[in-house]
């Protein structure tokens, strides 16, 4: 049996269209839009705190000087309320970057009360009106809301009501068309919600904003950028490999020269070379041949075989670089999460499937794949990419799936990007093992307090390159992944140097 834990941590992350809002209110079949942990379940974009994160007036994260307090007394009757929202909305339009919704939060720490959500679709339904110096009064949908409770997993923002008490907070999303709006000519904002009569004690509800995500850091160049298309990369000294999977123009060569560093190497029929003259499934080459891996309904693998550091530099070191080239073809569906390519030392002990660690016995890290982001998410379609890591720390024999959460490795298909790790190993009896990433040579992920092994017995004993579906399910269709230009290095690599990039 698969099984799999989301793990949350306090990350980087990263926005790329910082004037949206990036939570979601997720697909009503399947749940999966914002919760107490998650902006979005099917982007795996994570809180940095459980219970959403959100920002003060004086733009303090999970500050307490709300926008505005409004008290609702417990009367037992449904009636229309409104929020004091002119603050904040000012501050949205002063910053056009700001607007990530409305964050509403019980202040008192008692009391819960109901209101009508946007999905009633009539005059219970909550709005925002705002007033002008011309005597105007607009009045803008709210376009999106939800509850985040930390009593279930499951995203509720398609319910037709939402509360807001001690262990539940509420978003809202408004029609974007008040940003247009001139900040000086507003004399009054106002948030209208209809209560239902399911009210428990007064509450006073302070109005936040939705905290922005980080902006994404600057491109890093590293020892690749000196060897514009990674030629005579592999000359570097501190690379031990550097493979173009470039097939031979020989019509009698076989393409084998790229196995030559790989051992325990399988399924033979679910891989091959493509060049240039290769044009189904939309495939563009990234520099000359890359290696087209198959997924099937025949098998979950796709791809499996290990660099061994033993074999490559005779001894097995204790952190180590890798970067290639990933681009997920035009027919990429998945029916379930899987495994991509990451460092590992099981051993042929523990570390994979199901057979659980002790510190002395195995570890691994390999990549992730998750379901494509579902399509009431701003992220439809994209692949969140993450790692899956056997652990000290874990709560389960089959591991943890971590998500990068950051909007960089939401990949999309058709596209080729650089992906590159670094992973130290912690000392023993010390919770400092490292595990970094890279996207196209921005900063996504990085975790520093991993425990993977209780003796320096135990190293990275190889990169093993794996691509398997599940999980235990089978591929429902036949759909293709492409890599190339994979490098493993003991320093940091980045990404290739393009040709007319200076």
């Amino acid at each position: 049996m698969f099984h799999f834990i989301i793990t949350v941590y306090l990350l980087l992350l990263s926005f790329n269209t910082l004037g949206n809002v990036y939570w979601s209110q997720g697909s009503e079949a399947i749940r999966d839009g914002a919760t107490f942990i998650y902006a979005d379940g099917s982007a795996k974009l994570l809180w940095r705190r459980e219970l959403g994160d959100w920002i003060d007036r004086h733009g303090e994260p999970y500050g307490k000087a709300a926008f505005s307090t409004t008290l609702i007394e417990d009367i037992d009757a449904a009636r229309l309320v409104s929020l004091d929202a002119t603050l904040l909305v000012k501050y949205w339009l002063d910053k056009p970057d700001s607007y990530h919704g409305a964050y509403l939060k019980e202040e008192s720490g008692r009391g819960t009360v109901v209101f009508n959500a946007s999905e009633t679709g009539h005059t219970a339904a909550p709005f925002l009106a705002i007033y002008t110096s011309d005597n105007e009064v607009k009045t803008f949908e709210v376009v999106s809301d939800a509850t985040l409770s930390t009593t279930t997993h499951q995203s509720l923002g398609h319910q037709t009501q939402f509360q807001v008490t001690s262990n539940a907070a509420a978003l809202l999303a408004f029609n974007e068309q008040f940003l247009e709006l001139d900040s000086t000519r507003i004399t009054k904002a106002s948030l209208y919600l209809t209560t239902t009569d399911k009210q428990f004690g007064d509450v006073r509800i302070g109005v936040y904003a939705v905290a922005p995500m980080v902006a994404a850091g600057e491109i890093e160049r590293g020892i690749a950028w000196h060897y514009p298309g990674d030629r005579n990369l592999a000359d570097h000294p501190d690379v031990i490999l550097a493979e173009t999977f470039d097939k031979s123009r020989s019509f009698l060569a076989l393409n084998t020269g790229w196995q030559e560093s790989l051992s325990d190497l399988g399924h033979h029929d679910t891989f091959q070379l493509v060049n240039g003259d290769y044009s189904a499934n939309r495939y563009e080459p990234l520099d000359g041949s890359a290696l087209q891996i198959a997924f099937n309904p025949k098998t979950n693998f796709g791809f499996t075989g290990h660099y061994r550091f033993q074999q490559l530099i005779g001894r097995e070191p204790e952190q180590m670089f890798f970067r290639y080239y990933l681009r997920f073809g035009n027919n990429w569906r998945p029916n379930e999460t899987g495994k991509m390519p990451g460092f590992s030392g099981t051993y042929n002990k523990a570390g994979w499937g199901g057979r659980a660690i002790d510190g002395y016995n195995g570890w691994s890290a390999r990549g992730a794949y998750f379901l494509q982001a579902s399509p009431n998410s701003k992220y439809s379609g994209a692949i969140p990419l993450g790692n899956y890591v056997y652990h000290l720390d874990s709560q389960s024999n089959y591991g943890d799936m971590i998500s990068w959460n950051n909007t960089l490795s939401l990949l999309q298909k058709n596209r080729w990007y650089a992906v590159e790790q670094f992973l130290k190993l912690n000392d023993p009896d010390m919770a400092n093992g490292e595990l970094t990433v890279w996207i196209d040579g921005r900063k996504v992920f990085h975790k520093s307090d991993f425990r993977f092994r209780e003796t320096t017995e135990l190293k990275i004993e190889s990169l093993w390159l794996n691509f398997f579906h599940g999980g235990t399910a089978k591929p429902a269709s036949t759909y293709f992944v492409y890599i190339d230009n994979l490098v493993i290095a003991s320093q940091y690599i980045g990404p290739m140097r393009m040709r007319g990039q200076e």
